[in-house]
């Protein structure tokens, strides 16, 4: 009986040494008072004036709230930092058609629409890699619009602002298999219609998480003259599910440092410090296979009424290298092995 009564001694005095310890733990960890830390550095700190230290928690507090508030100039002049909503076209490996958006606005839809059926005019097409990474924007009735280019099966929604925008799905889709890119740097409404391209079943998601930010934007003026734009209301899918930080179906991990120079050449080979080894050019056209099939359909016709017969393959020069950039080399593997699967089941 002592032993059973010392046991249970031990267990309470156990318990009670860890609930001291988990009091400390929270007491510890609690962040300081923000107004106490401000005037204790106002009276204290040396070298330092009152404009430079108000600045400092300025831009220390908006930082860590990771873009859900931000200072900005005239509201009228805030343009995207791509200042385009379409910005690059291709077709590259694997007969992938390749859009890169820098910004989900009202002229996309059909900057998208224009971009697609001119690059399938003249190329056989397996699939569309959507580039969204680095992405913004915050016209959320364009990114359901957009959408509906790659949905047959119901339309897409979205709520924010007691709005609800549903149009119906295009006439003439851009067909997939659909890859669907993003990074922490896709945010907005961008993030939006990746949002809805899952929710309607038009694509996959590949890459990284998004930066969380389809949210409606309101501004408030500052005494200096700029703007204060807040994150007020999050925006919502049809079925009422808000759309947060997105988590990818397929997971690449890679820096977003490393995606920024991949993004201005995906055959760049980087040194383990990030630089470049090889293929110092901007320019991704250089790297690109313009070859129609109608060229190549010329071309053996010409050589067949030089030689009487259909002559070996020319030599078209060095072999082009190929895409580094992890992610987009594994969007368009993906989309080559899906159209396979889908023209085996025709």
């Amino acid at each position: 009986m002592m032993r059973r009564f010392l046991n249970l001694v031990v267990m309470a005095l156990a318990g009670l040494l860890a609930a001291c310890n988990l009091s400390r733990a929270d007491t510890t960890s609690a962040a300081p008072d923000f107004e106490q830390v401000y005037d204790l550095l106002r009276v204290n700190l040396a070298g330092i004036s009152s404009a430079e230290l108000n600045s400092a928690a300025v831009e220390g507090l908006l930082k860590q709230l990771h873009g859900r508030a931000t200072i900005v100039g005239n509201p009228a002049e805030t343009v995207s930092e791509t200042g385009t909503d379409l910005i690059e076209s291709a077709v590259l490996e694997n007969d992938v058609a390749y859009l890169r958006v820098g910004e989900v606005g009202g002229s996309l839809k059909n900057e998208l629409h224009s971009a697609y059926h001119a690059l399938a005019a003249t190329n056989r097409i397996a699939g569309v890699a959507l580039d969204l990474r680095f992405a913004d924007g915050s016209d959320y009735a364009a990114a359901v619009t957009t959408a509906c280019l790659f949905s047959s099966k119901k339309a897409p929604q979205l709520k924010w602002d007691n709005t609800v925008e549903a149009p119906r799905p295009e006439k003439e889709l851009i067909p997939g298999p659909l890859l669907v890119l993003v990074n922490g740097g896709t945010s907005g409404a961008a993030e939006a219609l990746a949002a809805e391209l899952r929710d309607t079943g038009a694509g996959l998601i590949i890459g990284n998480p998004t930066a969380g930010l389809a949210m409606t934007m309101r501004d408030f003026p500052l005494r200096n003259g700029e703007t204060l734009r807040i994150a007020t209301d999050p925006v919502k899918l049809g079925n009422g599910t808000t759309i947060s930080r997105l988590s990818p179906d397929i997971t690449v991990p890679v820096s977003q440092d490393d995606e920024r120079t991949y993004l201005k050449n995906p055959y760049a080979m980087l040194g383990e410090n990030g630089t470049l080894r090889l293929f110092g050019t901007n320019d991704i056209s250089a790297f690109v296979d313009h070859t129609s099939e109608a060229d190549l359909l010329r071309e053996k016709i010409k050589d067949r009424e030089d030689t009487g017969a259909i002559a070996a393959p020319a030599s078209r020069g060095p072999k082009k290298p190929v895409i580094q950039d992890p992610v987009l080399a594994r969007a368009l593997d993906l989309i080559k092995g899906l159209s396979i699967v889908r023209e085996s089941r025709l």
